[in-house]
């Protein structure tokens, strides 16, 4: 059955006229109601990074609200200054004290400033060990007066220069015979070294040893 001629004109002026509706509507809406007219896929929309915010503590202004926690830093390590040495110097020359004790610390500063050690101790104990570089000088042997002598010869040092005197510690008293001698002699700037030998020895300090 065929429509009418008028009938089919007519339908065709109702959709060409709802078309134009459609594009005068599309045309003056705002950006956000515009209709798309293809069917090409939508781009998909940037994904911003998930931000952890902190929780609003309940009656506190915007202003006082807790900060975001904070992203932790790698650390940074610093190393300290190396400590400062300790100095220890010999013991100076005192007319009105030429002849002192010292301590275990002042006898191995002397040694490292290449002061002279004398061991007054017998040879037969000078001989078993000794410090390093001393001479033997036992006070009770009857040969001190010739190594006093092959002593003065070797070492030719002033009598101002410090000497550093030692025996067996503890009570030993050979050290202190010993600087009396020199004393007379004419040396001023003697150093008994009180602990003596077992100290030295006790401090892993230079040695000889038979």
């Amino acid at each position: 059955m065929r429509l009418p001629v008028s009938l089919v004109g007519q339908s065709f002026a109702v959709l060409g006229a709802a078309g134009l509706c459609a594009v005068v509507s599309n045309a003056v809406a705002g950006p956000t109601r515009h209709l798309g007219w293809t069917t090409a896929p939508m781009a998909a929309a940037p994904v911003a990074p998930l931000q952890v915010e902190p929780p609003l503590l309940p009656g506190l202004p915007s202003s006082t609200q807790p900060a975001p926690p904070a992203v932790p830093q790698p650390s940074k390590v610093h190393l300290s200054s190396p400590a400062p040495e300790i100095s220890v110097t010999i013991p100076s020359p005192r007319p009105s004290q030429p002849v002192r004790e010292i301590t275990s610390t002042e006898a191995w500063a002397a040694f490292q400033k290449g002061a002279a050690f004398l061991d007054a101790r017998r040879s037969a104990d000078f001989e078993a060990g000794h410090i390093q570089g001393a001479f033997s000088l036992p006070v009770w042997e009857s040969t001190l007066d010739e190594r006093l002598v092959e002593f003065e010869a070797k070492a030719n040092r002033p009598p101002e220069a410090p000497l550093v005197l030692y025996c067996s510690g503890g009570s030993c008293e050979d050290s202190h015979l010993l600087a009396s001698r020199l004393f007379q002699m004419g040396y001023r700037h003697l150093l008994i070294y009180r602990d003596g030998y077992p100290d030295w020895q006790a401090q892993g300090r230079p040695v000889v040893m038979k």
